[in-house]
């Protein structure tokens, strides 16, 4: 696996990696990651994937590390 682009954002760490059948754009915030792999099937060319990049998007993944960030609280409060 190796880093193919790291995307600037104020709130996140966004980097994509490649291996050979599949891209993985992993998302971080504060102490929580998130993984998504894409098929090089179905998104043969890294640019295929920033599409997918979208700010809707984004603030879905934002409301995921919301709730896994509540969860994991919990955990230690």
């Amino acid at each position: 696996m190796r880093i193919v682009e790291q995307l600037p954002h104020p709130d996140f760490r966004i980097v994509i990696y490649a291996t050979d059948t599949q891209f993985i754009v992993e998302i971080e915030a504060g102490p929580m990651r998130q993984a998504y792999r894409f098929s090089k099937e179905r998104f043969p060319v890294v640019s295929d994937v920033k599409e997918c990049i979208q700010p809707a998007w984004l603030e879905r993944v934002r409301t995921h590390f919301n709730g896994m960030y509540m969860d994991w609280k919990e955990t230690w409060d």
